[in-house]
């Protein structure tokens, strides 16, 4: 099953239970987007106000919050921008570094890999293609005690997506990154 798939069913159960998207929001901050938790507030971030959650676990290990990221160029593409914010708790903090290495390599292996950037030990820029369609992927790790925190910001590359909407996304994703960092 595809991300585009997962989108979809996602998008499906959230107009038919719209009080599951909400139930890890934590506040509103004015300017400062919506505070979400995990396990029980030791992950910590917020996401910008327009960004909906449409998928989230937040009981047991992993837990998640997944966002949709609308981008007027995107309808009827069944193409979709999304964001995900997953926290597992680890029996060994050892082992974080193992983990951060097998998710690095995971993305090598994707069809179409391309490299973007290298840089941070715990972080991969790159573009892939996700069926057809090329998406560029910001994948960052962290670890908070014996939590394992993975922030994925994945937008499809269309043609019509305008630079405006483009640096509002890479603000909303840098946001969402910084935030969910341990601190």
């Amino acid at each position: 099953m595809t991300s585009r798939t997962r989108i979809l069913i996602a998008c499906a159960l959230l107009t038919t239970l719209p009080i599951c998207a909400t139930a890890a929001q934590t506040s509103k901050g004015a300017g400062t987007g919506t505070g979400y938790t995990l396990y029980e507030g030791m992950v910590k971030f917020s996401a910008p106000p327009t960004w909906p959650a449409i998928m989230q676990k937040t009981e047991g290990t992993p837990q998640f919050i997944a966002f949709l990221v609308k981008d007027p160029a995107d309808p009827g593409s069944g193409e979709a921008a999304q964001v995900s914010v997953e926290a597992k708790l680890l029996n060994d903090a050892a082992v974080f570094p193992a983990l951060v290495n097998a998710g690095i390599n995971k993305a090598r292996q994707s069809p179409g890999y391309e490299p973007r950037t290298e840089g941070a030990a715990n972080a991969a820029h790159y573009v892939a293609l996700d069926g057809k369609q090329r998406y560029e992927y910001r994948e960052t790790w962290y670890l908070n005690s014996k939590i394992l925190i993975h922030v994925r910001c994945a937008r499809p590359l269309l043609a019509a997506t305008t630079a405006d909407w483009t640096a509002s996304y890479e603000a909303g994703c840098a946001q969402v990154l910084g935030t969910a960092k341990p601190h």
